[in-house]
């Protein structure tokens, strides 16, 4: 389970559907999967939102702060290959969806991943609005900007099925097919202000290496033009896709049919 979990955290690009048979024939039936994977990739954003606004202790500790570790802490390297080729979807997820149905007049968006927490409705529920949510534009981050930021993020991460359903959502927005392909390969767009490559050079640290944000990444934020209100929403929108692309790489869920 720990390497799992290890491998889930630190390259979620690398699971195969033999990582989670592992799992199974180790004794862990398919809803305590979903619960290690849920988990773990809900750890994967409260660690981000907590590296990259820079929260601190709110209690006396002797425990040593983020950056006084840093130098200890392995670094991440990007992936220079394609995942393997198990990775890739088949129509089939790697654990058994849940019986009970989504509920009617609900049917768009990607509804494999709420399916596979349709056991919990409530969670399933929340998921739904919390993505709904981060997708809503602001004033400093539009719907586009979203949605490109997420697409990116998916990109990095080498998440089909995250790419797959940013994708539509802009191309319904206008976005020309070739622009989203070169988001969903992990490139940033090209020609871009200072204040977006800003955007786009912390969306990336956030998504490899969160615990590397100093202070100093904020200023340069600030500095392009954005308040801690923009920010802080950055930092919610990276660690949400983060927690998406953990759940959908290491579960298999398979993009819906078109039918």
């Amino acid at each position: 389970m720990l390497e799992f979990v290890e491998k889930l955290t630190l390259y979620p690009w690398l699971l195969v559907r033999t990582d989670v048979t592992v799992l199974r024939n180790a004794g862990f039936p398919d809803v305590t999967i979903l619960h290690i994977v849920l988990g773990s990739a809900h750890f994967n954003y409260l660690n981000r939102m907590a590296d990259g606004i820079g929260i601190r202790f709110e209690y006396e500790t002797e425990i040593p702060e983020v950056a006084c570790q840093a130098t200890t802490r392995r670094s991440i390297e990007v992936p220079t290959s394609s995942p393997p080729a198990d990775t890739v979807s088949t129509g089939l997820p790697w654990i058994a969806f849940p019986t009970s149905s989504d509920p009617p007049n609900k049917t768009h968006g990607p509804l494999n991943l709420y399916r596979v927490m349709s056991s919990n409705p409530e969670a399933r529920d929340l998921v739904r609005e919390w993505r709904s949510y981060q997708l809503q534009g602001t004033t400093q981050l539009d719907a586009r900007l979203r949605a490109h930021l997420g697409l990116y993020i998916s990109g990095l991460n080498h998440c089909e099925y995250s790419c797959y359903w940013l994708t539509r959502r802009l191309e319904e927005l206008g976005e020309p097919r070739s622009f989203c392909e070169q988001l969903a390969s992990g490139e940033p767009p090209q020609d871009l202000s200072a204040g977006h490559q800003a955007l786009f050079t912390h969306t990336r640290r956030l998504t490899y290496e969160p615990a590397a944000t100093k202070e100093v990444h904020i200023q340069e934020l600030r500095q392009a033009g954005f308040d801690d209100r923009s920010i802080l929403q950055l930092t919610m929108l990276c660690s949400y896709f983060s927690f998406e692309n953990r759940v959908a790489l290491a579960l298999g869920i398979p993009i819906e049919s078109e039918k």
